[in-house]
């Protein structure tokens, strides 16, 4: 049967990538006139293609109507309330008195053998500020309120009863595993660097198990304790359990070392104070 020809005009609707018709190619579009193709058929082939192109056109329109009615949906789901300075202020009033009412903290504070302190009081000025749970992680929704924290006499034991927001998720309405980590190196911080030399120490190695998942919004107590001491190196242990104490959440284990250069740790030491 004899070919007939049928010509392609290159300009118009952008072409689709792997169109059937190779003329097409984006890179050809402006470089080559219009050209000539051979076909046995008798008929074009452009009904076949425009009907691909409009079959794969309602596919696409139809997956991102899908897409953008679940990414909208889920984003009215959503609540966020704005926090102003008057609503973080009584937001954490409100939890400072529910602290300060609760059985632990009041037990605590009659017993003769633990010392209430200032959990930030070897910060001060700009270190206060520039201090990741003190200062950065401060505020409605996240550490609203400072933690109650108490010491036994020589120091080598902590108890604290804080206070997790709701911003500090990592999945949704679950306590982040990395503040908690931060929550737990702290505690075997304040159990073991007392009892290091010049009272300077730095973290060499923190060991996490995981025992249950944290819910936000909830009040928790941390309890550490130093368990071996040997020159410049402490050992402490530490964990975050339910205020009632039924429910272990997490578990750590850690080392601290003392800098071995004494100058060096008086000048890290001076410029701190």
């Amino acid at each position: 049967m004899a070919s007939r020809c049928f010509t392609v005009p290159l300009t118009g609707a952008r072409p689709l990538r792997g169109a059937l018709i190779p003329a097409l190619h984006p890179l050809r579009c402006n470089a080559l006139p219009p050209r000539t193709l051979a076909t046995t058929s008798a008929a074009a082939p452009t009904r076949n293609s425009r009907l691909h192109y409009v079959t794969a056109l309602i596919a696409s329109f139809s997956t991102g109507c899908v897409v953008t009615f679940k990414l909208s949906a889920d984003s009215r789901d959503a609540t966020f309330v704005e926090i102003t300075d008057e609503s973080e202020a009584a937001h954490a009033a409100f939890l400072q008195a529910e602290k300060d009412g609760l059985a632990l903290v009041s037990e605590l504070r009659k017993d003769p053998s633990w010392k209430e302190v200032d959990p930030y009081s070897y910060l001060s000025g700009g270190r206060l500020h520039r201090s990741f749970t003190a200062g950065t992680l401060k505020g409605k929704g996240k550490f609203a309120i400072r933690p109650t924290l108490f010491h036994n006499k020589d120091m080598t034991e902590c108890i604290a009863v804080l206070h997790l927001g709701e911003r500090l998720s990592g999945h949704d309405r679950v306590v982040h595993g990395g503040v908690l980590a931060t929550l737990l190196d702290e505690m075997c911080a304040r159990a073991s660097i007392p009892s290091l030399p010049l009272q300077m120490g730095f973290t060499a190695n923190l060991s996490i198990d995981y025992r249950k998942p944290v819910s936000v919004d909830q009040f928790v107590v941390l309890r550490s304790k130093l368990t071996k001491l040997d020159g410049r190196k402490a050992w402490a242990k530490a964990r975050i359990e339910s205020l009632d104490g039924n429910q272990l959440f997490v578990e750590a284990n850690s080392l601290f070392v003392s800098p071995k250069d004494t100058m060096l740790a008086l000048a890290h030491k001076w410029r701190a104070s």
